[in-house]
């Protein structure tokens, strides 16, 4: 990993810092603040949002140590780790976010 490179912090797979997207852990909506955000990649950032309401994620995941162990991103987690970050999917809607 270059030095300009930063790892997602979900997945762990490194990008340049422009890559990044800032993830409220806490959903500002919910009260959080600058001090519950995250560097995550687009893709895994898509994948929370289209996976959980606000609501959940204050609920339910309120930091990324939890969201990390949400069972509903085990197999996403496990199989998006694998890709190369260069590898850009959109992720599907769920019919009813959790």
């Amino acid at each position: 990993m270059e030095t300009s490179e930063i790892p997602c912090s979900l997945c762990g797979r490194p990008f340049g810092r422009r890559q990044l997207t800032k993830h409220h852990c806490l959903p500002k909506q919910k009260g959080g603040t600058t001090e519950d955000v995250e560097l995550l990649c687009p893709q895994c950032h898509s994948m929370v949002h289209c996976t959980f309401t606000n609501a959940t994620l204050a609920k339910l995941y309120p930091t990324i140590d939890q969201l990390r162990q949400a069972p509903e991103l085990t197999a996403f987690l496990r199989w998006v780790r694998k890709q190369p970050p260069s590898r850009r999917t959109r992720n599907a809607p769920r019919k009813r976010k959790l």
